[in-house]
C-alpha cells in the first residue's frame, strides 16, 4: 500500500477506463459483497465475462443524467514512474493503483409526491488495505457534495442487514433506518 492518501477523482467513461475499473474495482467489491452476504452470490461466469458486462452497463449508467461515477486512486508500490501523479494520471497507468469506487445517482421526486429530491449511493467500496484509513468517509463527502450540486436535500443507500460492517459504518456517520425491503422466494413449478 503506498503511503500516499488516496486521490478521489471522476471516473472517465471511456473503454479502458471502464475495463480497469471493471476488474479492479467492482468485481472484487462483488466478491467480498458475496463473501459476506450469501444472497450475493456471483454467476459461474469467467472474470473476462464479469468486466465485459460491466463495461456495457457502467457506461450507460454514466451516461444518464445526475449519474456520477468516482474512483480512489494511488501511486503503486514501487511505480516505476515515482511521479505519477493518482490526481491526473490516466486510469489505465499501470503505475496507479485503484484502491475504491463510489457510483452516484439522482432519484427525483415525481410530482404527486412531496419529498425532496435525493442523491442515491449506489455501489461504495474500499479495498482492504485502505479500510480503516478514512477513504469510506472521504467518499461519502464526495456523495454529499454530489447532492449539493444536484440540489438534493437527502442522501440514501441500500445496504444488507447482514453486511454487519457496512451497516456499523453507515450509522456512525449519521444514515437512518428509512424503508424495509422484504423478499421472498418462490418454489419452482
Amino acid at each position: 500500500m503506498s503511503a500516499d492518501r488516496p486521490a478521489i477523482r471522476r471516473l472517465p467513461s471511456d473503454e479502458e477506463a471502464l475495463r480497469r475499473y471493471a476488474a479492479d474495482l467492482w468485481l472484487p467489491y462483488n466478491r467480498d459483497l458475496a463473501d459476506a452476504v450469501a444472497a450475493h452470490d456471483l454467476a459461474d461466469w469467467s472474470e473476462e465475462r464479469f468486466v465485459e458486462r460491466h463495461v456495457e452497463f457502467a457506461r450507460n449508467q454514466l451516461a444518464e443524467a445526475g449519474s456520477r461515477g468516482w474512483i480512489a486512486a494511488t501511486a503503486a508500490d514501487g511505480a516505476a514512474d515515482a511521479a505519477v501523479d493518482p490526481a491526473t494520471a490516466d486510469v489505465t497507468d499501470p503505475d496507479l493503483d485503484l484502491v475504491g469506487l463510489l457510483m452516484t445517482s439522482v432519484d427525483e421526486c415525481p410530482d404527486p409526491f412531496d419529498r425532496p429530491d435525493r442523491l442515491v449511493i449506489g455501489e461504495i467500496y474500499v479495498a482492504e488495505p485502505y479500510r480503516g484509513t478514512g477513504l469510506a468517509d472521504r467518499f461519502v463527502e464526495r456523495a454529499v457534495a454530489d447532492a449539493r450540486d444536484h440540489d438534493c436535500e437527502q442522501v440514501r443507500l441500500d445496504v444488507d442487514v447482514d453486511n454487519e460492517r457496512a451497516v456499523a459504518f453507515y450509522e456512525r456517520i449519521g444514515f437512518e433506518d428509512y424503508r424495509k425491503q422484504m423478499t421472498m422466494a418462490l418454489d419452482p413449478e
